[in-house]
């Protein structure tokens, strides 16, 4: 079935403009990597040619868009497409090195962010996802490593994300390097000025931590319990915050752990779980349909709110002049299709139907080739140009 739909989607943007087709043709080697990884680099590398002969800024977003693909496609790619910084659409490293690890290019991703060298951020959540994989192997410690390194060039700039990584990956380095490292960022955070911060961390919110540097002590202090107990000692007696935590959570987050997995023991068994929504608070109603439609079926109120977006896109009196590519409703189109897809499989190809524009059905149908390939859903940016000055909202869904 995603090959049937794959072919039809060829054969459609082969017929349509070159902004629509150039995405399209990117979209589809993403799909056909699950496939044939040859045939995929190829409708990639076309899809690219396609995109760098689209003039003016429009070419310019999608060649820049065509890094998430690459991510996903080739990554090897990357190293060749640079891009100059004052477009808005430029992806973190921490975005591409996440749709690497998704896709299941796990040496890219590990090559990508050990050739990192952006002073502005450092993809530690990638760092993360690549240490779980990578544990018991020397790839694993050279991951954590290169973060040490960044960090000490970088200590001002998302060292809290550093501090985040050490703390559930410490136990990786040899004890000295580790007692080492920790008694560094105790030295580097007491030598920062004084910053406010806002942390409760058990269930009654009676800890609650109000100064930054006692925050970071607590994020380390069951490092310091394992490999240097004076020094924790000395610095619970000096930080009457840090003491109070302590006396609540002895061994720091090793304490906070255990007591989160007693209650998820002793909790009563439930179907459903829980979401998170990010984004625009409107969109939040078209957020809780899908989620809806996922568990019953009844993607009709998605469609709803898919045709309205559709909408707003195309009012004769202010239309969106983005590349459709980028418009709001191509995005619901393509979440409602993948959510379809994953909840009732070939069936709901008979949705595409109900899509009124055929640019922005074939965009959902290759989004529904993805979910029947077993694909994860990739991210889109959002972009609203009016014809008439109104205001605009960017958004990455």
């Amino acid at each position: 079935m995603p090959d049937d739909l794959l072919v039809r989607a060829r054969e459609q943007a082969e017929r349509l403009e070159p902004r629509v087709r150039a995405a399209a043709l990117l979209r589809i080697a993403r799909v056909e990597a699950a496939f044939d990884r040859e045939q995929a680099r190829r409708t990639f590398e076309q899809g690219l040619e396609e995109t760098r002969r689209i003039p003016g800024n429009d070419g310019q977003f999608l060649l820049e868009h065509a890094q998430t693909v690459a991510a996903a496609v080739a990554p090897e790619a990357l190293r060749e497409m640079s891009f100059p910084r004052r477009f808005a659409l430029h992806f973190s490293s921490e975005t591409l090195g996440q749709i690497m690890i998704a896709h299941g290019h796990i040496g890219a991703a590990f090559d990508y962010m050990m050739r990192h060298d952006e002073p502005s951020g450092f993809p530690f959540g990638v760092a993360a996802a690549l240490i779980r994989r990578f544990a018991d192997e020397g790839r694993g410690l050279a991951v954590l490593r290169r973060a040490i390194a960044w960090w000490r060039l970088n200590p001002d700039i998302q060292c809290i994300h550093f501090i985040q990584l050490f703390r559930t990956a410490w136990k990786i380095l040899p004890p000295e390097e580790a007692r080492a490292l920790a008694r560094e960022i105790v030295r580097v955070t007491l030598e920062q000025p004084e910053w406010p911060v806002t942390a409760t961390y058990d269930p009654e919110s009676t800890i609650a931590l109000t100064s930054g540097r006692q925050y970071t002590l607590f994020e380390v202090l069951h490092i310091l319990r394992h490999t240097d107990d004076e020094l924790a000692e000395s610095l619970i007696a000096e930080h009457a915050q840090l003491a109070a935590a302590a006396r609540r959570f002895p061994m720091g987050w090793e304490t906070i752990a255990d007591e989160a997995e007693t209650r998820r023991r002793n909790a009563p068994k439930t179907c459903g779980g829980g979401f998170v929504m990010g984004g625009h608070p409107d969109d939040f109603p078209y957020f809780r349909s899908v989620l809806q439609a996922s568990e019953d079926g009844d993607f009709e109120r998605a469609f709803r709110h898919g045709l309205e977006k559709y909408s707003e896109d195309t009012t004769p009196e202010n239309p969106n002049v983005a590349p459709k590519e980028f418009w709001p409703s191509t995005s619901r189109f393509r979440h409602i299709l993948y959510a379809a897809g994953k909840r009732l499989g070939p069936e709901a190809a008979a949705f595409l139907d109900r899509i009124p524009d055929e640019d922005l059905r074939l965009f959902a149908q290759i989004e529904l080739a993805a979910a029947l390939a077993g694909l994860p859903e990739l991210q889109g940016t959002q972009r609203g140009v009016r014809s008439r000055r109104a205001p605009r909202r960017d958004a990455t869904v």
